[in-house]
């Protein structure tokens, strides 16, 4: 977890200063390079090679660099640099993809595992290259006008940097109350895109132009014909998952987990064996997952550190304030609260933590694939398929399952956006039949979301959050089986579940009543349902909402519509003034 920067065009002069907002994500040092027309900086978490050798930014003869992620293979690359004759000392992986990249150019992409953000600059050609990885695990924003570019791995550094005043994006907040996340690079601000995951962003500075290329889509439909779900499919998968989620502990420091009960990061947490996992719980026994985490590392010489995340006294406007400082592209989940308060302990012994986020995703984990083929097994959601029953196409019942809180509360909204989300899914759908495209659809957008949430609240705590599912080899290995074998027997996740077996009790391995990291944050809105009028009602922004529609509390336990509101305000209060 590093914070990077780059700049050509901007008229504020460089400092340190430049990069007070990037100092959480990159705790351990700061470097500044400049050639009086480009400006790159970068704020360091040291996590492989730890001493001055891996100070950034970081440069040879015709390149310079700066980089946030972790190369898994770094020492692989680094022997067939050698052999090709590049002297790089290789004590770290930024130095082999700065060595890497000249030897190679963006040939090198496809070659890397792990996962990147980072700024490169030709001295030669005089052209920046920001690259992201193949699923957007790291982010990098941009503002490129007439004047040139300003490049960070914040949207806050850039509005810190930029003189101009940008405009709101209502299609991107239509976007985001509608469904949680953005298509394509919007932002909420229409001056500042996203570096697309897969994507290159080239910007030429004798000629000004900006041009953007695909390097690889991870998640593209194979050419070659699927695999069935076999016996040995399942024993040579769960030897791969194994060898990924190993390589994905690669660190100078040492790494936890987190360990929420459930399958995902239950495995993770057992196959890396690390000497101490987390785990965060409320008190509310519907909301509390800890047998289930002690039942995994029972029998074994992992600790579990059990957080008991705050309740009582939760002020959600000061405690939400204070997040979205750092929360700068917003996904709603509450899950940001217990997050907040098992990082805050983490951070403490560790830089390094490994996540299970991917793993709904890549192994077919949410109910809305049954709820959308017609099937519902869940008394929970008999409402939602009562309501699905007039939806005759495969598309308009799944763009309801992915549909959150009430658009009516927010003036501004564009009901285009709906048919957005139609078109995107009938792109999923090419070559595919429905239960590929709906997996590539939240593979490609919901997943965004996950990522988003972890990378900025481990962003704020100075930790780097590894989501150890998201492995290339993985991804690509997953993508080549048959869709009908995700779901079996009425079971979600069922080639997952069977790869755990003999690596987790079964207790653990067949629940069915995984919660998610539930939070219940109707209880917290409906306690701070006061301090939320007054912020809503004050805000310079309410102009916005259709205040009439709201009651500023929650209907239950669990409803979320008005923390996403609040939250939406809090953030335009941060960044739209």
């Amino acid at each position: 977890m590093c914070g990077v920067f780059g700049a050509v065009g901007v008229k504020r002069p460089f400092s340190h200063l430049t990069l007070r907002s990037l100092r959480k994500r990159g705790p351990d040092e700061i470097g500044f390079w400049s050639d009086g027309v480009v400006q790159l900086g970068h704020t360091r978490l040291s996590i492989i090679g730890l001493d001055e050798r891996g100070t950034e930014p970081m440069e040879n003869e015709t390149h310079v660099m700066v980089y946030n992620g972790e190369i898994y293979n770094f020492n692989d690359l680094k022997k067939q640099l050698i052999l090709e004759g590049v002297p790089v000392a290789g004590v770290n992986d930024a130095e082999v993809l700065l060595y890497g990249w000249g030897q190679w150019g963006p040939k090198i992409l496809t070659e890397l595992v792990g996962f990147w953000a980072f700024i490169m600059y030709d001295k030669v050609q005089r052209k920046l290259y920001l690259v992201r990885d193949q699923l957007g695990i790291k982010p990098l924003y941009y503002w490129h006008d007439e004047n040139g570019i300003c490049i960070a791995t914040m949207i806050k550094t850039i509005l810190e940097v930029k003189d101009q005043r940008p405009s709101l994006d209502y299609e991107a907040m239509s976007e985001y109350v509608r469904y949680q996340f953005t298509f394509g690079d919007k932002t909420f601000l229409r001056e500042i895109k996203k570096v697309l995951p897969g994507h290159m962003v080239t910007f030429d500075l004798t000629t000004g132009q900006l041009t953007t290329t695909c390097y690889e889509d991870i998640l593209a439909p194979v050419q070659q014909p699927k695999r069935p779900l076999t016996s040995e499919w399942i024993a040579e998968t769960k030897e791969l998952l194994i060898q990924c989620v190993l390589e994905s502990t690669i660190s100078d420091t040492s790494f936890t987990t987190f360990c929420s009960g459930g399958l995902d990061s239950s495995l993770i947490t057992r196959i890396t064996n690390p000497e101490l996992a987390y785990h965060c719980n409320y008190a509310d026994g519907e909301c509390n997952e800890t047998i289930h985490a002690k039942q995994v590392v029972a029998n074994t010489d992992i600790r579990l550190f059990v957080v008991n995340a705050q309740e009582e006294s939760l002020n959600l406007v000061q405690k939400l304030t204070d997040i979205v400082q750092d929360f700068d592209e917003l996904t709603i989940g509450s899950v940001i609260l217990p997050l907040e308060d098992l990082l805050a302990q983490v951070k403490r012994r560790f830089k390094v933590i490994l996540t299970g986020t991917g793993g709904d995703e890549l192994f077919g984990g949410y109910l809305r694939y049954q709820l959308t083929l017609g099937q519902c097994y869940q008394d929970s959601y008999k409402g939602l398929f009562q309501k699905m029953g007039p939806l005759s196409t495969t598309v308009d019942r799944f763009e309801m399952t992915h549909r959150k809180g009430t658009t009516g509360f927010y003036k501004f909204y564009e009901d285009k956006v709906e048919q957005t989300f139609k078109n995107e899914f009938i792109i999923c759908q090419k070559d595919s039949d429905d239960m590929e495209a709906m997996l590539r659809f939240d593979r490609r957008y919901f997943l965004a979301g996950l990522l988003n949430i972890d990378d900025k609240m481990c962003g704020r705590h100075s930790l780097e959050s590894r989501p150890s599912f998201l492995h290339q080899k993985l991804v690509r290995h997953v993508r080549q089986l048959d869709s009908k074998a995700f779901i079996q027997d009425r079971t979600l996740k069922h080639i997952l579940r069977q790869m755990a077996q003999g690596l987790l009790p079964e207790s653990v391995i067949f629940r069915t009543d995984k919660m998610g990291f539930t939070t219940p944050i109707g209880t917290f809105v409906n306690r701070s349902s006061h301090l939320i009028r007054e912020q809503i009602l004050d805000s310079p922004f309410n102009h916005l909402y259709a205040l009439q529609k709201m009651n500023f509390t929650a209907e239950t336990k669990f409803s979320r519509e008005v923390f996403g509101l609040l939250m939406f305000d809090l953030w335009l209060n941060q960044y739209a003034i």
